[in-house]
């Protein structure tokens, strides 16, 4: 995908187009940031940049020198069957398996068959395992002047010190609710009805958004809500918890990792509802994320004023941080409700 065509990150986009245009950017880059907001669509756009045949500055965009999109190189890039783009990606196993990385590094060692400059993205690097870092660390240190290594990950701090020392870091941003709306409405055709609420409670990811419009966060958003209103008239901690039980329990029999990611997904409701709770109590003149939704958030705004819908949010916050260090679903749920 061409730097025009990437929704965000155009700060990102900015320096890289202008480090490509001038020959200076470094031979090994490490993105980060967040999952799902587009830093594997920016590692492509690299690759198109540097092999266009007629690439071409997009002054909108803030690209100094970008990808036309159209020719045969930016084709079989974006199709991946271009041979001097290279991209890694975590086996079912789960891991970046130090095979994969020899083999990559076996054509490094060979001028580029038809590319100017050949790109090697490493996806998820982060899933490296540490023989595979420690092979890639040579050729880090001494990279070949016919190659650009891209490494993509959310979470630098599972690289070795010394392969995060040889790649300087660009960070991508979370994206804003109007650029994830624009890309579930144009490029995944979501009904905006749906597309707004999922966008809002996504965090700033579209991953997160795109599963949210898949149809779960309907049934998320009715859980969310049966939460709020339980705490709402809970006259002791037994009204809490068995508010909490119901939020917890999975659909079926669910192994952890599925329990944790349905209540990750309650929980992003949460914050969407919430939010629209405070704009109601506050009388603010915006659009709300659950606009279907108005008239049991109505019923709840009495409950949650005086600041206690943004003590809320802060809670569902920390709830969130505990469910991605692989705290109990269970333990989360009652945690969360009590402090409601």
């Amino acid at each position: 995908m061409a730097f025009c065509e990437i929704v965000g990150h155009r700060a990102v986009i900015t320096l890289l187009s202008r480090a490509i245009a001038r020959g200076s950017l470094p031979p090994s880059l490490l993105l980060t940031g967040p999952e799902g907001v587009g830093k594997r669509f920016i590692a492509h756009g690299i690759a198109q940049a540097m092999n266009c045949a007629t690439p071409r500055g997009d002054d909108e965009a803030g690209a100094e020198m970008d990808a036309c999109g159209a020719c045969s190189v930016c084709g079989r890039i974006a199709r991946g069957t271009f041979p001097d783009v290279l991209s890694l990606e975590p086996t079912e196993t789960g891991a970046l398996t130090i095979d994969q990385v020899r083999a990559a590094l076996d054509q490094v060692g060979y001028r580029p068959f038809e590319a100017r400059r050949r790109v090697v993205v490493i996806d998820q690097a982060e899933l490296m395992v540490a023989p595979a870092q420690n092979a890639l660390l040579k050729t880090l240190e001494e990279p070949p002047a016919s190659t650009q290594f891209v490494l993509v990950t959310a979470r630098p701090d599972m690289l070795l010190d010394t392969v995060r020392s040889r790649c300087p870091q660009l960070r991508c941003g979370l994206l804003s609710v109007d650029d994830i709306i624009d890309i579930l409405t144009t490029r995944f055709d979501v009904e905006e009805g749906m597309a707004r609420p999922a966008a809002a409670s996504a965090g700033g990811s579209v991953g997160r958004a795109l599963t949210a419009a898949s149809g779960e966060l309907v049934a998320s958003r009715e859980v969310a809500v049966g939460l709020l209103e339980a705490v709402a008239g809970a006259r002791d901690a037994r009204s809490r918890l068995a508010g909490a039980k119901v939020f917890a329990t999975g659909k079926g029999s669910r192994r952890a990792p599925a329990a944790r990611q349905e209540l990750r997904l309650r929980l992003q409701a949460l914050t969407s509802l919430l939010r629209d709770i405070e704009a109601l109590s506050v009388g603010a003149r915006v659009a709300l994320a659950n606009a279907d939704l108005g008239r049991p958030l109505g019923r709840l705004v009495s409950a949650f004023a005086d600041g206690r819908s943004r003590r809320a949010f802060s809670t569902v916050d920390q709830a969130i941080e505990a469910v991605d260090r692989n705290a109990s679903p269970k333990v989360v749920a009652d945690w969360l409700a009590c402090q409601l």
